[in-house]
């Protein structure tokens, strides 16, 4: 099915549609820690590039760059890998603020980090838009993409750590950057930035946090054991299955991928776990082949592990320090829309302050919500109250 190939492709949000990539000449080869470092600090020096074409018209720099962000289990430093945009124009009084973009979805191979590639794999246009709203923006590659180490997929901690030390590393590129900041993330991008709002109290000292947008964040992920276990996974789910089990195992190397994988899914998993377009109708030939006993977890035990599992990189974790934009799809059929709705139902439970949108009929991604966003931006920052489902 064509749609189901593009929703696909859109899953991994314009990693099959891939650009001309960035030189990997241009990165800072070095990633070894200095000693008496701190989280936010760089490693080697900012290489200016005029690898994003699409942006030159409206940035007055851009850079690309590695940082450091904690590691949440050993508590050492890890480099992570970002880009920095500086929009054209003289500072605003307080300086710059900083948007920090959590990208969707990429892949989990090293060469899935998005500053790598011209597009960005498919958070270009976001990027624009966010400098057209006069922010400096930065986004992060997250641990593991671009830079040594595997990639945590949807591990909330490293994500959110990762989101809040570029900010800090941004502050140090880029002069007249205020200590205030927002996040926007999309799909594991909303993850990512929900729970940097749940941290930046802690983890986030010295910033302020303003506000953060999540847009089909994969917040509520647990149901999708229970799915696998009825045979019920949308082709959309089957296609993310292979990102969530290898994301999950570097948490818990003891996930077998054989106790929840086989058939034609085992045997051509690793290419649901690359960003390059060239695999996008084996992909989908692989999905349409795919039977639900092909994913049905071996045994009740194995649903139960990886139920748990699953619980524990699921979101809310704690009360969000600043306001929250959510907007999600009636029609998404990756993190359907009830899984979403329990999720906030469960962060307002703790205190928090939401903005719900629920759209209809569009696809897990990038959702048109109109200027939804940008107006709740400019009430949060004009100190407007802004509507709250919580309430």
């Amino acid at each position: 099915m064509l749609v189901t190939v593009l929703v696909v492709a859109a899953l991994l949000v314009g990693a099959c549609s891939s650009s001309p990539g960035a030189s990997t000449s241009d990165a800072a080869p070095d990633t070894t820690v200095p000693a008496g470092a701190s989280a936010g600090d760089l490693v080697g020096s900012p290489i200016p590039t005029e690898s994003y074409i699409s942006l030159r018209r409206i940035v007055d720099r851009t850079l690309r760059f590695r940082y450091l962000s904690t590691d949440p289990d050993s508590g050492g430093l890890t480099p992570v890998s970002a880009a920095v945009f500086v929009p054209r124009g003289r500072p605003p009084a307080g300086g710059w603020q900083v948007l920090a973009v959590g990208h969707p979805t990429t892949g989990t191979a090293g060469n899935c980090a998005p500053s790598l590639h011209a597009g960005l794999l498919g958070t270009v246009s976001l990027v624009a838009s966010m400098l057209e709203l006069g922010f400096v923006v930065v986004q992060t590659d997250y641990q593991g993409l671009g830079t040594p180490g595997r990639h945590r997929y949807l591990d909330p901690a490293p994500a959110a750590r990762a989101i809040i030390d570029s900010v800090r590393a941004t502050r140090t590129i880029i002069d007249d950057t205020s200590d205030q900041w927002w996040g926007f993330g999309v799909s594991q991008g909303g993850h990512a930035v929900f729970h940097a709002n749940e941290i930046a109290g802690t983890y986030g000292r010295g910033l302020t946090l303003r506000g953060t947008v999540s847009m089909s964040p994969a917040l509520d992920v647990a149901p999708l054991a229970d799915a696998m276990a009825a045979g019920t996974l949308t082709e959309e789910q089957i296609a993310f299955l292979p990102l969530v089990l290898t994301g999950l195992q570097t948490i818990h190397p003891e996930l077998v991928i054989d106790d929840y994988v086989r058939g034609p899914l085992r045997e051509a998993f690793g290419i649901f776990l690359e960003c390059e377009d060239v695999a996008l109708v084996q992909k989908q030939a692989v999905v349409e082949a795919t039977r639900p006993e092909d994913y049905r977890p071996v045994d009740a035990a194995a649903t139960d592990r990886l139920r748990g599992w699953l619980r524990e990189v699921s979101l809310p974790q704690g009360r969000a320090a600043a306001p929250m934009l959510i907007a999600y799809s009636d029609g998404d059929e990756v993190i359907p829309a009830p899984w979403t709705a329990k999720a906030i139902d469960q962060a307002c439970r703790q205190g928090d302050v939401i903005t719900s949108l629920r759209v209809r009929n569009q696809p897990h991604g990038i959702l048109d919500i109109g200027s939804a966003a940008t107006d709740w931006v400019a009430a949060v920052r004009s100190g407007q109250r802004t509507p709250n489902t919580c309430a």
